[in-house]
């Protein structure tokens, strides 16, 4: 008996939890309950299954980028940064579908040397370049602006693609990069694209509807270790991108000219020769992707339904799992990068 008493005074403790467990246990096991439950799950089930549906309609649907090719005396789209890689993707489809493209770039014999490429593929396309150092700060976008006023046309699409680390060794501690490589990476990636969008926005005002492309990046979204500069300079372009939106809806020009920002992740290009099973793609399949994305009503979207699956998996990922992958990937590239300048010395 009084091992008894023992027990419940030491136990007695948890006689009301368990009281409140069996009542719930109860009202879960009613048919009100049961019916409650059911269809709470048949609406969440719903719901999962129409984001899924509509997630595979954003990569199927038809594109409307014919809507901006609309001007009597040829549409014209800029291309920064159009000499490799992306950016040519850009100029290449963008041609392939009707546009005359003003090709950008800050080396004249790479840009001279497209141009005839495009011009043979694309007979019935004007083509022409500007030459323009987007890493200067001596306003390098004057340049672009200067031609485009020049164009036997009018401007309809602007496609913000110039940028990169831009600086060697791409990889490399904040404290280890001079100034004068900072201040290339800031005005590659932000002040030139910023500065060019200011221009150019009267005439995309003029011509509508008009469309302006951003190229940002997924380093925007984690914490890139010896890539601060360039990270930092993506996730400005976002924030950019999306102030410019609303700014064109309270000036009531938002049906006018769209502005999106295009989230791309590893992509084959003459700076990037990481390659990841799956998710790399190269700049042709990335461009077609980002040109059907246009009027969705998305500001921020991934071009490409590979890198949005990519980043549905990372997202999957315990933060602290996925910052011990990430540091483990960039230490590697790092390493290999040194050994690669070591070797070339």
């Amino acid at each position: 008996m009084d091992n008894r008493e023992e027990l419940y005074k030491r136990f007695r403790i948890f006689a009301v939890p368990i009281y409140y467990l069996q009542r719930i246990y109860g009202l879960w096991r009613s048919e009100t309950a049961q019916l409650t439950t059911a269809v709470v799950g048949t609406i969440v089930i719903g719901l999962a299954a129409y984001r899924f549906a509509l997630f595979i309609w954003t990569f199927i649907r038809p594109s409307t980028l014919q809507r901006y090719c609309h001007v009597e005396t040829g549409s014209w789209a800029v291309v920064t940064g159009a000499t490799d890689g992306i950016g040519r993707a850009w100029a290449d489809e963008l041609a392939a579908r009707g546009f005359n493209v003003l090709l950008h770039g800050r080396n004249p014999e790479k840009l001279d040397r497209v141009k005839k490429e495009l011009a043979a593929k694309y007979p019935r396309r004007t083509l022409d370049t500007v030459v323009a150092d987007a890493s200067r700060a001596d306003h390098p976008e004057q340049a672009v602006m200067d031609k485009v006023t020049q164009l036997p046309g009018k401007l309809v699409i602007l496609v913000n693609n110039v940028g990169g680390a831009v600086v060697s060794p791409t990889y490399q501690t904040h404290a280890a990069m001079t100034p004068s490589s900072i201040d290339t990476v800031l005005n590659t990636n932000a002040r030139f694209p910023v500065q060019l969008t200011s221009l150019l926005l009267p005439i995309l005002k003029e011509n509508k509807p008009s469309l302006i492309l951003n190229c940002g990046s997924a380093t925007a979204n984690f914490g890139i270790p010896y890539l601060a500069a360039y990270s930092g300079t993506k996730a400005f372009i976002e924030g950019f991108t999306r102030s410019l939106d609303a700014e064109l809806e309270a000036e009531f020009l938002h049906k006018d000219i769209e502005v999106k920002c295009i989230t791309i992740n590893n992509t084959r290009s003459a700076g990037n020769k990481t390659e990841m099973p799956v998710f790399t793609i190269d700049g042709g399949e990335l461009v077609r992707g980002s040109l059907g994305k246009v009027r969705d009503g998305e500001v921020i979207e991934f071009g490409h339904w590979r890198h949005a699956l990519q980043a549905f998996v990372v997202g999957l990922l315990p933060g602290p799992v996925l910052r011990g992958y990430l540091l483990d990937q960039m230490r590697e590239r790092k390493a290999v990068e040194e050994d690669e300048t070591a070797k070339s010395r």
